[in-house]
């Protein structure tokens, strides 16, 4: 699918690297068969939020920060999640970013993350506080944490409802250097982000 993608869009987000993170030979040949506008962001690997407390998130974030660099510059943003059952942790969050030491796009799927604190380390590591449409997890309000903002919009979207994503999407590219927005991996997917991108 990659060649097909990257003759009709300008990115993809790629969620197998939150299992696995790809070989460096993977990514490098990725790299050299897209075109020089297009971008990969990849889900980081779930240890950086998933993982107990004992365990080297920071070590991890280095190692995948790493790997993932070997894309050049191909790559977009890192897309970091961290789960519901995770409380606020601003001091974490500012260690696995620094450890990571690429442009992130972070996820909170606890609502008391949404939180000024929480924002100051966003802002300082020039990281996008990703909005996700989902039914089931809380919508990030509007924050402007930098230049880069990071939509996920993961519902089943008519006509009507594009159109709204579209204009929301109109502003926020005029307030931003660079503004990602990834549908769900489903058969509708790829006709939406063009939609979008017209």
């Amino acid at each position: 699918m990659l060649d097909h993608y990257a003759r009709q869009l300008n990115g993809v987000e790629l969620n197998g690297s939150f299992y696995r993170t790809p070989p460096e030979t993977t990514l490098q040949r990725w790299a050299a068969e897209t075109p020089a506008g297009f971008r990969f962001c990849f889900k980081a690997q779930r240890g950086l939020t998933y993982s107990a407390a004992a365990f080297d998130k920071e070590g991890l974030a280095r190692v995948v920060g790493s790997r993932l660099a070997g894309v050049g510059q191909r790559l977009g943003p890192v897309l970091v999640q961290f789960p519901a059952t995770t409380a606020p942790q601003p001091e974490l969050l500012d260690r696995v970013l620094e450890a990571l030491g690429l442009r992130p796009a972070v996820e909170f799927r606890n609502p008391a993350w949404f939180a000024e604190e929480v924002y100051g380390v966003l802002r300082a590591r020039g990281a996008a506080l990703v909005v996700t449409d989902q039914e089931e997890w809380p919508r990030a309000p509007r924050v402007e944490t930098g230049a880069l903002a990071y939509y996920r919009l993961r519902r089943e979207y008519d006509r009507p409802a594009l159109e709204a994503w579209r204009r929301e999407l109109r502003a926020e590219a005029a307030a931003r250097e660079e503004v990602h927005v990834y549908f769900r991996h489903v058969e509708e997917g790829p006709g939406r982000a063009r939609f979008m991108l017209e």
